[in-house]
């Protein structure tokens, strides 16, 4: 059957989207991790340009150059001014933030929002924004993610458009929505938001079996774990409910599937992290700096204290393993040195007030989730933080032991781990592990007074409220007191004008994502009124049954069902002569237009959204450009530097350039290898790459003839070899053709006519046709070889025959033979029915006249 042209065109569009790779990103305040989900590709961390398995979650400006990554956080010293780390914090924030952690502060609008700025923008930078209210946060977080898309979209071998990322349990709807508009920006569409907590569990129970609970009765027991996450600018416990289902496609399959369940139902968390550590161990080296300088305005130096920053995160590492450490920075001010010692113990005193914060979120998460630190089966460490000796030391005091602690779990790639699992799982792509992740709000959601979603709903949640219809409807949506949304309901004057229902209302459904966040799922006009018969409908036997209070038909208080007929109704009443059959009642239902406008400023506009994608895009172009540009200088610069080290000496590896060319295009080649070196040094920062390419153009159309003589050494021999076996395979296959063509034409003559023999399998215009290809091949071959062989004594003279025109030759006669070869043989030639029926009626006459019996 053949199918629509249109199923042609929509196969065309699906396809690609079916081997659609899935980046998973666990976006940390101080270091992001990533990992790409592809089929035929295991699951493992995605390095960075570096072959780093963690990427610096920083971007910096050098001049007109943007760096992500390990380059954007060493530019920190050098360009404090356009250095913009830590902005996770900043997501979705209305307020300045209180630690003292960002070189370049950002600055709070008029309208509310934090903005940073950026001195001296990049001129490349279109449509070119106010450099006092350069970027927001969401779209530092874009630049970031654009530098990550890259290194997915060169691993996958494919443009990479969407994600799974780990987020925060407490990150609030302004949060998610920020993180998900900068992934928007890069175009990638986020496919799923997973609580980072329950990210890391989902990890753990890749490779573990849980105990079996059914949610419907509630038999069986589930498995509780903790997981603490201690990181640079919060520490949080979440707490875990791990067990399986069971079920059977149909009833009597005997195949079982098993379905593991990760259920988040506690957390807590705390603002203190390894970066409360490293302003602490900052502090300690700023005051002695101060102390032994004498320099007291150095805290107003950017440069400075961007180097003492820097020095504080390498001695807290040292510290974590080591009692005492050695603290060195060169020219921290005024071209003065600082050397200097500081002590684990002078850092835990610095801290001393503030260590019992790192466990309250344990007592918290337990808390919230009604369970008892006996009920834990055990903790999950993640975090670098988590690693510090006097964090370890308080989890110990709090646990009771180190039993508890949970063995063989990555403590800094089992969240991106998870989440790579996770966006697995939700891709009909990949056979994996059935598994279900059930999260619920942390927050208060309510649709004007009214509390739809309480604290602890399930994300994926849905629910309907009904409003008493008027001209426009306004209402708000608000989060913990805080508004998130305005939804606009106009022109329900007009829908109502045309709407036949009684008790009109309008039905509003609102949707808690899997990703945590709220939104309208539609708006429409239904009637509140209970389903009633239609008149007339059911004859004399509907008017007795309402009379008589008989059984009426039940009615959904939900206006989205549609009421049906009673199926209990006696079958004695539907044969009344007079009766019809109970009509099904639908109950109208309009939908209404409506309009959703997200409150808040730190919500981008759809014209601000515009402006900072053409801005991007604009970086994006350059940055493509330039890598051109630079790659193109490398291959030059390369391939320079390559001949003049061949043209340098006349040995070993060297030695066949000066077999195969003569000392004049030697030369020629150096004079042009040195003019470009010396121009390159001049001009490379200025060329364009179609210069570049130019130049390295005309130094290879010098070299191609000496290559070229290699080349036709090297292959000719064994391209001789070949044609030459094909040239007596050929001879062969039309000695042995002609000679069964002969015993054909003999058997033929000798055949009886009942028992033809078949035909020869090849014609002679065939096996001409053959013989003519051989002998003008040869020829060919003869003629040039004969040139070949008084030039083989001279290797600086062009070849007279090219390997490639040998195989071509050999494959045409390879290809002939072949096709008449691997051909059918002729089928047996059929005895003519005539004929044999001439040869039947003549045995019967022999056999005598046919004897005929009396009646």
């Amino acid at each position: 059957m053949r199918l629509p042209r249109y199923l042609f065109l929509l196969l065309a569009w699906i396809l690609p989207a079916v081997s659609a790779a899935i980046l998973a990103i666990d976006y940390g305040a101080d270091f992001t991790k990533l990992s790409l989900v592809k089929p035929g590709v295991p699951f493992d961390i995605l390095l960075d340009r570096d072959s780093k398995r963690k990427i610096p979650s920083v971007v910096s400006w050098k001049r007109d150059e943007r760096v992500v990554g390990t380059e954007g956080k060493l530019a920190a010293t050098r360009f404090p001014n356009t250095h913009y780390p830590y902005v996770k914090a900043l997501l979705g924030a209305t307020e300045l933030p209180d630690l003292d952690i960002f070189p370049n502060p950002p600055v709070l609008t008029e309208g509310g929002a934090l903005v940073f700025s950026h001195d001296k923008l990049p001129q490349h930078i279109t449509p070119k924004p106010d450099e006092k209210e350069a970027w927001t946060p969401t779209a530092v977080l874009a630049h970031q993610l654009a530098y990550y898309k890259w290194l997915a979209d060169a691993a996958a071998g494919e443009p990479v458009t969407q994600a799974v990322v780990t987020v925060p349990a407490w990150f609030n709807q302004a949060q998610r929505k920020a993180y998900r508009d900068a992934l928007e920006l890069q175009g990638i569409h986020c496919m799923a938001m997973i609580g980072e907590g329950t990210a890391i569990g989902l990890n753990y129970a890749m490779t573990r079996t849980f105990p079996d609970y059914n949610p419907e009765t509630g038999e069986g027991e589930k498995a509780y774990h903790l997981v603490y996450d201690s990181g640079a600018l919060s520490t949080s416990a979440t707490v875990l409910a791990f067990y399986q289902t069971s079920w059977k496609p149909t009833p009597n399959s005997k195949m079982v599937i098993n379905t593991t369940h990760v259920e988040s139902i506690g957390v807590g968390w705390e603002d203190v992290g390894g970066l409360s550590l490293d302003l602490a161990l900052r502090d300690l080296i700023l005051d002695d700096v101060i102390s032994k300088t004498g320099k007291k305005d150095i805290i107003h130096d950017k440069k400075a204290m961007a180097k003492i920053d820097k020095e504080a995160i390498r001695v807290k590492q040292i510290l974590s393993a080591n009692q005492e450490a050695t603290t060195s920075i060169e020219s921290v001010i005024d071209d003065l040195d600082y050397r200097s010692k500081v002590s684990r113990m002078a850092l835990e005193g610095k801290f001393d007030g503030k260590m019992t914060d790192f466990m309250k979120p344990i007592r918290q998460a337990l808390d919230a989730a009604g369970l008892e630190l006996k009920n834990i089966s055990s903790v999950i460490l993640f975090g670098g933080n988590t690693r510090v000796p006097f964090v370890r030391a308080e989890l110990h005091e709090v646990l009771g032991s180190d039993e508890l602690i949970a063995q063989n779990v990555n403590a800094d790639e089992s969240a991106v781990l998870g989440a790579a699992f996770y966006g697995a799982s939700l891709s009909r792509q990949f056979k994996m592990k059935s598994v279900e992740v059930h999260e619920r709000s942390i927050y208060e959601m309510k649709m004007g007074d009214e509390v739809i979603f309480p604290a602890g709903t399930p994300h994926g949640e849905r629910k309907s409220v009904l409003l008493k219809p008027e001209d426009e409807i306004n209402i708000k949506f608000s989060q913990d007191g805080n508004p998130i949304s305005q939804l606009t309901i106009p022109g329900i004057k007009d829908a109502l004008a045309n709407f036949t229902g009684s008790e009109p209302a309008v039905n509003v459904t609102v949707r808690l994502d899997a990703r945590g966040v709220l939104s309208v799922a539609n708006v429409a006009l239904v009637s509140e009124a209970k389903d009633e018969p239609e008149a007339g409908s059911g004859g004399v036997a509907g008017a007795l049954k309402g009379m008589f209070g008989a059984k009426k038909e039940e009615t959904s208080e939900d206006p989205d069902v549609e009421a049906e007929a009673d199926p209990e109704q006696p079958e004695a009443e539907s044969n009344d002569t007079d009766s019809k059959p109970a009509k099904k009642v639908t109950k109208p239902r309009v939908a209404l237009k409506f309009r959703e406008k997200p409150i808040g400023p730190t919500h981008l506009t759809k014209e601000q959204k515009s402006q900072t994608n053409q801005r991007l895009r604009a970086i994006a172009s350059f940055e493509s450009a330039m890598r051109a540009r630079e790659e193109a200088r490398n291959m030059l610069e390369g391939y320079l530097y390559k001949l003049q080290n061949l043209l340098s000496s006349d040995e070993g590896e060297h030695k066949n350039l000066h077999i195969f060319s003569t000392k004049a295009e030697r030369t020629r080649i150096k004079d042009l290898v040195d003019t470009t070196l010396d121009w390159l040094h001049e001009h490379a920062d200025d060329a364009t790459v179609h210069t570049l390419i130019r130049k390295r153009e005309d130094i290879e159309a010098l070299e191609q003839p000496i290559v070229t003589r290699f080349d036709e050494f090297e292959k000719r021999p064994t391209a001789v070899v070949n044609i030459r076996t094909a040239l007596y395979a050929g001879r062969a296959f039309v000695d042995e053709a002609r000679e069964n063509n002969t015993r054909a034409a003999e058997e033929a003559k000798t055949a009886p006519a009942d028992q033809p023999v078949a035909p020869p399998r090849y014609t002679e215009a065939e096996i001409q046709e053959i013989e003519d290809m051989l002998l003008e091949g040869g020829k060919w071959l003869d003629e040039r070889m004969e040139k070949q062989v008084v030039l083989d004594e001279d290797k600086t003279a062009d070849p007279a025959v090219f390997a490639d025109d040998i195989d071509a030759w050999g494959r045409k006669i390879q290809g002939a033979v072949m096709r008449l070869t691997l051909r059918k043989p002729p089928r047996m030639p059929k005895v003519k029915p005539a004929k044999a029926a001439e040869e039947k009626k003549e045995t019967t006459e022999k056999d005598g006249a046919p004897r005929h019996e009396e009646l």
